[in-house]
């Protein structure tokens, strides 16, 4: 290999190199902010049907820091207030089967991003870390989860849609 060939190679794996770095430093600089939720589907992965999971118009919003911090509350269209101040039990079941929420840190590695849940709606995600795939596109940001067992035991992703706010 001649020294021509050995510094072309060289500089070709370092471009490989560091656009792979660049993109995903992309990614967390355009994943920053303040999204609000505008869908969440889950999908059958054997028959692609999708169906909302909060509704035509979930509620709520993901925030992603600079510093590596999340925080997410997604709610069904459907909800409704208690009669009192003090929900029933009833109620209370029935807000709880119609909101999600998470918060913890994140990490950016191509394009997935790593979520470390420091607390959580379902306290078996609390202490551990979940990957999705997340994609920004202008204003839309589209977050995918890996494939997992729908309370059916129907393989499922879900998919969330956002819009940034900030």
């Amino acid at each position: 290999m001649t020294t021509r060939t050995w510094l072309s190679t060289v500089a070709v794996g370092l471009l490989f190199i560091l656009a792979h770095a660049a993109a995903a430093q992309d990614l967390a600089t355009q994943l920053t902010g303040v999204w609000k939720l505008t869908s969440l589907i889950v999908k059958q992965l054997d028959t692609g049907a999708t169906t909302p999971l909060f509704g035509e118009r979930p509620g709520g919003v993901a925030l992603f820091t600079r510093g590596g911090h999340f925080t997410w509350g997604f709610v069904d269209d459907s909800r409704k207030a208690p009669a009192g101040p003090i929900p029933s039990d009833v109620e209370r079941v029935a807000l709880y089967n119609t909101s999600a929420f998470g918060s913890g840190t994140y990490r950016v590695e191509g394009g997935t991003v790593s979520l470390r849940y420091d607390s959580s709606w379902n306290q078996s995600w609390t202490g551990t870390e979940r990957k999705a795939q997340m994609q920004v596109s202008g204003k839309t940001l589209t977050w995918t989860s890996p494939p997992f067992k729908a309370l059916d035991g129907k393989d499922v992703i879900s998919i969330s849609t956002l819009e940034r706010v900030e």
